[in-house]
C-alpha cells in the first residue's frame, strides 16, 4: 500500500517532468519514446518494464563501431561509462534518473516496489535459476541498494547481483528509508 501511495505521488509530482522528457525524446529522436523490457520479478514471474528511451536505436551497432563488447567473458552484460549508445538528451534523463519514471507505472501494476531489488532482463539470469529464485523472494525497486552506490566502470552484472542479494539478506524498513534518501542525494547532489 506504501509503494502505491509514493507511486501516485511521484507521478503527480513529476508527471509534467515525464511529459516533458517524452516529448524531448520523440522531437530528438523520434519513435519510440518507451523501452519496453521483459523483466525477472517476484516468484520469478516475468514482467515488461518500461523506461524511458535514453539510446540511439542502433546501439549495438554503436558499441561495435567503437570496438566495445556488449557482453563479457562469463556472458555477463556490460556498461560503460561512457557509453557511446547514449545520446546527449539520453545522458541527462539517466544522471537525473528521469528515464526511470516509467517505472512507476509498474510500482501501480504491483510489478514492483519502490525500493528493492534491480529488475533484471531475462536474458541476464536465464542461466542462473539459483541467483534468479533467491532474488524473486521480493518484487524488484525502481531505487535499490545497487543504485545508490558508487557506479563502478565496466560493473558486470555479478557485481549488481551481489548488491541485490545483500539487500534482500538485511532488509528492513531503516534500509529502506536510508535508500530513498540516498537516491534524493544521488539525483540532486553534484
Amino acid at each position: 500500500m506504501l509503494d502505491i501511495a509514493g507511486a501516485v505521488l511521484l507521478l503527480l509530482a513529476l508527471g509534467p517532468v515525464l511529459l516533458l522528457a517524452m516529448g524531448a525524446i520523440l522531437l530528438s529522436s523520434g519513435r519510440p519514446v518507451l523501452h519496453l523490457a521483459n523483466r525477472w520479478g517476484r516468484e520469478e514471474r516475468q514482467f515488461v518494464c518500461y523506461k524511458l528511451r535514453t539510446m540511439h536505436r542502433d546501439g549495438d551497432a554503436v558499441l561495435k563501431a567503437h570496438g566495445l563488447a556488449t557482453r563479457g567473458p562469463n556472458g555477463e552484460t556490460l556498461t560503460y561509462d561512457p557509453d557511446p549508445r547514449i545520446g546527449r538528451l539520453g545522458g541527462l534523463l539517466r544522471r537525473l534518473s528521469i528515464d526511470e519514471l516509467p517505472q512507476l507505472i509498474n510500482v501501480l501494476r504491483g510489478d514492483m516496489s519502490l525500493i528493492g531489488p534491480r529488475a533484471l532482463v531475462i536474458s541476464m539470469l536465464a542461466d542462473l535459476p539459483d541467483i534468479r529464485q533467491a532474488r524473486s523472494v521480493v518484487r524488484p525497486g525502481l531505487t535499490g541498494l545497487w543504485q545508490v552506490r558508487a557506479r563502478r566502470k565496466n560493473v558486470s552484472v555479478f557485481d549488481m547481483i551481489n548488491d541485490d542479494l545483500e539487500y534482500i539478506r538485511t532488509f528492513n524498513l531503516l534500509l529502506d528509508v536510508r535508500i530513498a534518501v540516498l537516491t534524493i542525494v544521488r539525483i540532486v547532489g553534484p
